[in-house]
């Protein structure tokens, strides 16, 4: 009997989740925030993420960004890599926040480690560009071959162009690094 129960509690969880995301579609938007809340304290990451999303531009509730971010770290904290993706460039866009950068290379390094294209293309710019991060074009070049190895268009023309800027010896360092890392990946 707790076999048949657990699998009508999942097949409950994902038609409330649907539910929610009809109510949202359909623009009965207090209906969506309503289910999404009740999901997301079950602990539904994908509930937790939607939630976030709509505390944070405030729809269907009032809008209160530090909610937002609650929830939005809860999902990621649980393996939600659209969580994680979104936190990564949230913490690219404040200002204000010191340790913003260094937040931001966390959670895409770990979207790109959960196999995320978006969050290796992303972790791939970040050591390309700089800024409070230190440029490193070995490591750019290793999260933009593997984004391009994970099926990511935009990066195949970077890559070429990562690939001219390095030496060979930097090149077959990054490719030892990349057969590693891969073996990680799911």
């Amino acid at each position: 009997m707790s076999i048949l129960t657990a699998l009508t509690s999942i097949l409950m969880a994902c038609s409330d989740y649907q539910n929610a995301r009809s109510a949202y579609a359909a623009g009965d938007y207090t209906k969506a925030y309503q289910l999404f809340q009740a999901l997301a304290e079950s602990g539904d990451t994908k509930a937790q993420y939607d939630l976030s999303l709509m505390y944070i531009q405030g729809i269907g509730t009032k809008k209160n960004i530090e909610k937002g971010l609650v929830w939005l770290n809860r999902a990621a904290e649980k393996g939600n890599i659209e969580a994680m993706l979104e936190l990564g460039v949230l913490y690219q866009k404040i200002d204000n926040l010191d340790n913003a950068p260094q937040l931001a290379l966390h959670w895409f390094e770990k979207a790109a480690m959960a196999g995320s294209a978006v969050g290796q293309y992303n972790l791939a710019h970040i050591y390309m560009e700089g800024g409070q991060i230190a440029i490193d074009l070995p490591k750019a070049y290793i999260w933009m071959s593997i984004s391009d190895s994970t099926g990511n268009p935009l990066a195949m023309t970077e890559l070429a162009k990562l690939k001219a800027d390095l030496s060979t010896q930097e090149l077959l360092a990054a490719e030892e690094k990349i057969a590693l890392i891969k073996k990680t990946l799911p």
